[in-house]
């Protein structure tokens, strides 16, 4: 039975403090628009300024040239233990040479940043994880994404805040028995800094149930155009909005995203797949079936 965890996890969190000085910063603001970061990056990337010449960045720095998904580096380092990065899962085969697990030990010493950085901030974490403590009260998210895709999950999900880099991605990375879903902040209006999770429940629910369903649904998904695939996980997300706070949050969210997505089908998709959880018979390929 696959158990739901919210927990600061201090390897993503050297691998998000290492991007704050790698290019990924700049090359973000290009994907994503200007947009502000937690003060806590901010202050985490003037720490670390002095190491951006550390091996690892440099090895960040080829990847990010090289468009690999930060997926992979986080996935990396949740398969090695803490601190050391010893390998304890099977590598992607890319990484299997084990040199970035190395380089990542390396940089955590180097940098002392648990020691003389993180142990002055962690109210500031604790926070984060008190707030989705409290959206995540109930393992619902696990229930529905194993209804969704029609048997249980084998994995645990372990949702892991990340106030620092990527700021606007939320990504998923992987071991033999867990998903960890490390969840950016939600994006605030303007300039201003991102919010609290706890400012933007509807935002984090629908960007939880999101961004793992890109995983969970990921053979399904590979039989959609691009269209299709932002069709079922929007209506995913609204259906899960649905069952963990109410219609109103749903509704809200699916004309927002009707709209912004330029998603016509998108009510209709929702109500599809609505039936098909009512009748316990999920079957995502079905609502595109001609």
């Amino acid at each position: 039975m696959s158990e739901l965890k919210i927990n600061v996890d201090n390897r993503v969190r050297l691998v998000a403090a290492a991007l704050s000085v790698s290019d990924w910063v700049e090359k973000e603001q290009q994907l994503a628009g200007r947009h502000a970061v937690h003060p806590h990056a901010k202050q985490t990337r003037q720490y670390l300024a002095d190491f951006d010449d550390h091996p690892l960045i440099h090895t960040l720095n080829e990847l990010l040239g090289q468009e690999t998904p930060l997926a992979d580096l986080f996935t990396v380092a949740v398969r090695g233990s803490w601190p050391t990065f010893a390998v304890q899962d099977e590598l992607p085969p890319a990484y299997a040479d084990e040199a970035l697990a190395g380089q990542l030990a390396d940089f955590y010493v180097d940098t002392a940043v648990a020691a003389f950085f993180w142990a002055d901030h962690s109210a500031t974490w604790q926070e984060a994880e008190r707030d989705l403590q409290g959206i995540f009260r109930t393992p619902l998210l696990i229930d529905f994404l194993g209804q969704l895709r029609g048997h249980p999950l084998e994995h645990d999900l372990i949702i892991v805040p990340n106030l620092l880099y990527p700021v606007r991605q939320s990504l998923v990375a992987t071991t033999s028995q867990a998903y960890y879903l490390v969840l950016a902040l939600p994006p605030a209006w303007g300039e201003s800094s991102p919010w609290p999770f706890r400012d933007g429940v509807d935002w984090t629910l629908s960007e939880a149930s999101r961004t793992l369903g890109q995983v969970i649904l990921a053979d399904t998904l590979s039989y959609l155009d691009e269209s299709q695939q932002a069709l079922l996980l929007h209506a995913a997300a609204t259906l899960f909005l649905e069952q963990s706070i109410g219609e109103p949050a749903a509704m809200a969210y699916l004309v927002q995203t009707k709209k912004a997505q330029n998603l016509p089908g998108l009510p209709s998709l929702v109500d599809n797949l609505r039936d098909q959880f009512k009748a316990k018979r999920v079957d995502p390929l079905a609502l595109f079936a001609a």
